[in-house]
């Protein structure tokens, strides 16, 4: 496991654990409220919902020369997801906020977590009175204003995995899977565990054994869960807060990501000397589930001292779930070389993938 770690790490950190300060400031919308903290961080996270899913559409096939005898193996894989460009900004006009507005109504565009590194000002609709100096010796300022978060440049999201597998005949059944880890200083977690089944039909339906290629059954499952810790705290030192005697803690913060994947494909392969060639299609069944958990503070206007901001918690905040569900069309090529074989899986979707593989049969 150590070295699918290192190359999980290696890999991963390098897409992924630069967003944990641009993942806060997206969370730290919950300040606001619940309602508006939901529909920012799902717009800004949408890119890495889509690329957990869509990962998991691969489904890793392992295609042999068909044999009686049962063959055993180990080997890594990584998979890419490349971010469709139109996942890159989102218009902060089409989510209908309650709880804050643009700061200037000429720039609603904000990134997401792909997008660059761009910004809009953002504030909340409701103010509070702090003291002028002219009259009527007050003036009306946003309880909250925010930059939306800036981009990451993301446009790819891999994944490496470690897979066990048994094949006979061309019928293989497989497991994938990247330990719990904590990368970037322990600010973010990641954990995939899949299973993978393919089934050789000429195996099973005799007639289909006169036909010019294989044709193949492919399903599986596989499950990310991607976590980051948070750390959203209420800053007494810029505003004036009245503090309620049962605010906090603040040390029990997490906003996490489940994705869930279920291909079913059919393909048809032709083999030629070591090679395997394969083209074919499915339907990816997937799924996200986002949870903020933890407990956050929330801003509002003091009712009985119009000059004075209070805090007040909320408790696990928001869960929402998303379906992504496409048809996809895949294509691939096998070689194989006495232990040694290599695979290589494009699935073309709403999001393209590309799927690379080492395995050594034993």
């Amino acid at each position: 496991m150590n070295i699918i770690r290192i190359i999980a790490v290696f890999v991963f950190a390098i897409i992924i654990s630069h967003t944990k300060a641009q993942v806060l400031s997206s969370a730290n919308f919950i300040k606001g409220g619940k309602s508006d903290a939901i529909k920012i961080v799902s717009s800004y996270l949408l890119p890495v919902e889509k690329s957990l899913c869509f990962n998991g559409i691969n489904s890793k096939l392992l295609l042999f020369k068909k044999s009686e005898e049962l063959h055993f193996g180990i080997g890594i894989n990584l998979t890419s997801s490349f971010i469709n460009n139109q996942d890159y900004t989102y218009d902060v006009n089409d989510l209908n906020l309650s709880e804050f507005e643009a700061s200037n109504s000429q720039y609603t565009v904000a990134q997401t977590l792909s997008g660059n590194e761009n910004t809009i000002g953002l504030q909340t609709k409701d103010t509070y009175k702090v003291p002028s100096t002219t009259f009527p010796f007050y003036k009306e300022v946003p309880i909250l204003s925010f930059n939306s978060p800036k981009g990451n440049n993301i446009g790819v999201v891999p994944i490496p995995t470690i897979n066990l597998f048994a094949e006979k005949q061309g019928n293989m059944l497989g497991i994938n899977l990247l330990p719990p880890l904590k990368i970037s200083d322990s600010n973010i977690g990641l954990f995939e565990i899949g299973i993978d089944f393919q089934h050789n039909l000429k195996s099973s339906l005799g007639f289909l054994s006169n036909f010019w290629a294989d044709i193949y059954l492919s399903t599986g499952y596989t499950f990310t869960k991607l976590s980051y810790y948070l750390d959203i705290n209420p800053n007494q030192d810029a505003l004036n807060f009245s503090v309620q005697s049962d605010n906090g803690p603040y040390d029990n913060q997490k906003l996490q990501i489940n994705a869930n994947s279920i291909p079913i494909k059919i393909v048809m392969v032709k083999e030629h000397n070591k090679f395997s060639f394969f083209v074919g299609g499915g339907y990816n069944i997937m799924t996200s589930l986002v949870k903020m958990i933890g407990t956050y503070p929330i801003y509002a206007t003091d009712p009985t001292d119009q000059f004075q901001i209070i805090t007040t918690d909320i408790e696990d905040p928001f869960e929402y779930e998303s379906s992504f569900s496409k048809l996809s069309l895949d294509i691939g090529a096998n070689y194989r070389s006495k232990h040694l074989l290599l695979g290589f899986e494009y699935a073309h979707s709403y999001y393209k993938n590309i799927s690379l593989s080492v395995n050594y049969i034993l």
